[in-house]
């Protein structure tokens, strides 16, 4: 009996070691249980109530500066009050997909089944120092009564892991709370209702602490530690300082035929003016998740990419074209220490750690590369309309890694799987969308989402101590059909520093967005002007159709796509003359909801909407002509053209409001001028006119719509 339940602790453990972007951990000697019980107020659309809620979890009983501490599974258990039960399903915005949150196990639970999703804010404390938890959503499912007259809801998650800066007490408590219900399980059908709730603690509670002592003498300073939601300690040598092209052959543009790839499709037009580089070293952080075909798990991975680029640029010429450029050059990257805690055959807690080497091609010889080859395809200028500009702007990596498990415990448990467990070389491929014109072209250095589809772990071998286990690692984990997806933040110049997107030296972590609940969402404003000088396009309204995917640590770039339509609408020349518009004023193609960098002083995001392109029929002493506003790209020889324009403004998520006044400046936030197409004579409204320089224009989002940025 005690050989069989080893056998499958054994083989529960192995399905999570692959799954992990980290670095081996030391399992911590010592658990203690923490949590706290939190008595809420809750308050929505349909009332206020008291809402019950129970957090457990563990955490070492000890921890080290510069060590990363982590917690175990978190459980969360919600007690609703029958009254606020009943009014689940009332009117609530509807639509909302199935939020990217931590998985919840199936409910037996009795009539009424509810689902939802609850967001905790948590405080991370130690001296002199406070910052967010970054905890995940927690999917609720239905509980079985309790005997105590509320309706329970469970969840379970992992956080990440904070890194201390300093010794002394280390301690999370939380005290608000997002409470998003709906009736049914934690994937409600489209049209389900949704009643969202905003909830507080008379007081935060203290769920534990952990005492840290000093850094030990033995600890290597150089380690890298883990990113999280909070601004951790700075630490020296983070990223590998990869030679220049042409200086070691180990480090350069890898000629392996597979690695190749990428630079044969799309291929490139001809006119292109080649220039090799050194290249530039660039310091990029990525964070993001993995999907394991096999365990059904989605797992949490955070890593570090030195790049050199460009060693080869390719640029068309910005007065006949091609209006294409094209960068080349290559990575390694480093992982950090993430471990990857999933249930074993869906009961048992197992805890795992591993971590991908840079390998060269198989094959190689020991002077090859060492290095992974990278490509960015843009636009030369996304304002010309020279001739082969790529219709879609895109970054592409490849490498060869290995899979090395390092780590892993069931129930505090160890495996032995010795030093020598990995797998062979197996090829990483992937890629990065950076924008058209109507979507908002987007530069490579300002970060980007890469995804890799159909990711193979090859078989494992060297894994046991005493007995050959490979084969139970490769039955539960290798195999193909797996899923990454990264979000990179700012390319971090390294020899520029802080000058060029730089935090303490290293890379910035991705600028990313919750959005909730989601869905269509119309924003209107009332009234909406565009102006330059004296002649104005005036409406009474402007209306905005968008879906937006409700998520967490979403990309900035494309939050939401739609459509706009302007009423009531009427032309003021130059002259002073004024022209009715017939009908609405429509969008044509696709409008995009972008986010930028910049923040206002008093804490607004800047938000830009691209792919602007309006048709307005305008009645001209009894003549009927299309008005159309847009942008102008340059042809060949300053002919002109129409292209897609782009309005810039603020928006508050405190009025749930999107201006467009005070960032409205002519040739600078926006680009939105009339277009060559247009067949209207009207003075101040011809292609020869300015862009416009003023504008009007608040538009109001629905009041449960939330953008925020984590």
């Amino acid at each position: 009996m005690h050989r069989m339940f080893r056998g499958v602790a054994r083989i529960a453990a192995l399905t999570a070691l692959a799954v992990s972007g980290g670095a081996l951990v030391a399992v911590p000697p010592a658990i203690a249980d923490i949590g706290a019980d939190l008595g809420l107020v809750c308050s929505g659309k349909a009332g206020t109530y008291d809402v019950a809620l129970r957090i457990d979890t563990t955490v070492p009983s000890s921890g080290t500066v510069g060590q990363p501490v982590q917690m175990g599974t978190i459980k969360i258990d919600v007690g609703l009050p029958p009254e606020l039960v009943k009014a689940i399903g009332a009117s609530s915005p509807a639509g909302a997909s199935t939020p990217p949150v931590t998985g919840a196990a199936p409910s037996s639970a009795p009539s009424p089944a509810l689902g939802g999703v609850a967001e905790i804010e948590v405080a991370v404390r130690q001296p002199g120092v406070e910052r967010r938890g970054g905890w995940p959503a927690f999917a609720l499912a239905s509980a079985p009564p309790r005997g105590d007259g509320a309706v329970h809801l469970t969840g379970s998650g992992v956080a990440p892991p904070v890194t201390p800066g300093s010794p002394g007490g280390l301690s999370w408590s939380a005290g608000k709370v997002d409470l998003s219900l709906v009736p049914g399980d934690t994937t409600p059908e489209k049209d389900a209702a949704e009643l969202a709730l905003h909830c507080a603690a008379e007081k935060a509670r203290v769920l534990g602490t952990v005492r840290v002592g000093p850094r030990s003498a033995a600890a290597d300073p150089g380690a890298p530690s883990p990113p999280t939601g909070q601004a951790a300690a700075a630490q020296e040598g983070l990223c590998e300082k990869i030679p220049g092209a042409g200086t070691d052959p180990r480090y350069a543009i890898n000629g392996d035929s597979r690695l190749m790839e990428i630079y044969e499709s799309p291929s490139t037009p001809d006119g292109l003016l080649e220039i090799p580089s050194p290249g530039t070293l660039y310091c990029v952080k990525a964070t993001g998740f993995v999907n394991i075909k096999k365990t059904g798990n989605a797992i949490p991975v955070a890593l570090e990419n030195s790049v050199r680029a460009p060693t080869v640029q390719q640029s068309g010429n910005v007065f006949f074209g091609p209006n294409y450029y094209e960068v080349r050059g290559y990575f390694v990257n480093q992982t950090y220490p993430t471990p990857a805690t999933v249930l074993g055959f869906g009961f048992m807690p197992t805890r795992a750690v591993a971590k991908t080497i840079p390998t060269r091609a198989p094959g190689s010889g020991e002077t090859d590369p060492v290095t992974g080859n990278i490509r960015a395809i843009q636009m030369l200028d996304p304002y010309s309309a020279l001739e082969n500009a790529p219709e879609r702007q895109e970054l592409r990596a490849s490498a060869y890694v290995r899979v090395k498990a390092g780590s892993a415990e069931v129930n505090g448990v160890p495996i032995a799987l010795g030093d020598k467990c990995m797998t062979a070389p197996t090829l990483f491929s992937a890629q990065g969308f950076l924008g058209t014109r109507r979507s908002g072209p987007t530069q490579y250095l300002d970060g980007q989402t890469i995804i890799a589809e159909d990711l193979e772990v090859p078989a494992f071998s060297g894994c046991g101590v005493g007995e050959d286990i490979s084969p139970i690692l490769t039955a539960t984990v290798s195999g193909s059909g797996n899923y990454a997806n990264a979000a990179s933040g700012r390319w971090c110049d390294v020899e520029a520093g802080s000058a060029s997107n730089c935090v303490d030296g290293a890379g910035p972590l991705p600028a990313s967005f919750t959005v909730k609940p989601g869905g269509d969402v119309t924003a209107v404003a009332k009234p909406f002007v565009l102006a330059q000088g004296d002649s104005k396009l005036r409406c009474d309204s402007a209306t905005m159709r968008l879906h937006m995917d409700r998520g967490h640590w979403q990309s900035r770039s494309r939050l939401g796509k739609g459509d706009m339509s302007l009423e009531g609408c009427e032309v003021v020349a130059l002259d002073g003359s004024v022209y009715p518009v017939i009908g609405k004023v429509a969008q044509e193609g696709s409008l995009w909801l972008n986010m930028l960098f910049e923040e206002t002083g008093d804490g607004k995001r800047v938000m830009r909407l691209n792919g602007v392109t309006l048709n307005a029929v305008v009645d001209v002493d009894g003549t009927r002509c299309n008005l159309r506003i847009a942008n102008t790209m340059e042809s060949l020889f300053g002919s002109q053209i129409e292209g897609p324009g782009e309005i810039v403004g603020t928006y508050d998520n405190a009025t749930k409001t999107f201006s467009i006044k005070d960032h409205f400046v002519a040739g600078d936030a926006s680009v939105l001028k009339v277009s060559p197409d247009s067949t209207c004579y009207i003075p101040g409204f011809t292609e020869y006119s300015l862009n416009f320089d003023s504008g009007t224009g608040d538009f109001v989002f629905p009041p449960a719509l939330q953008i925020t940025s984590p």
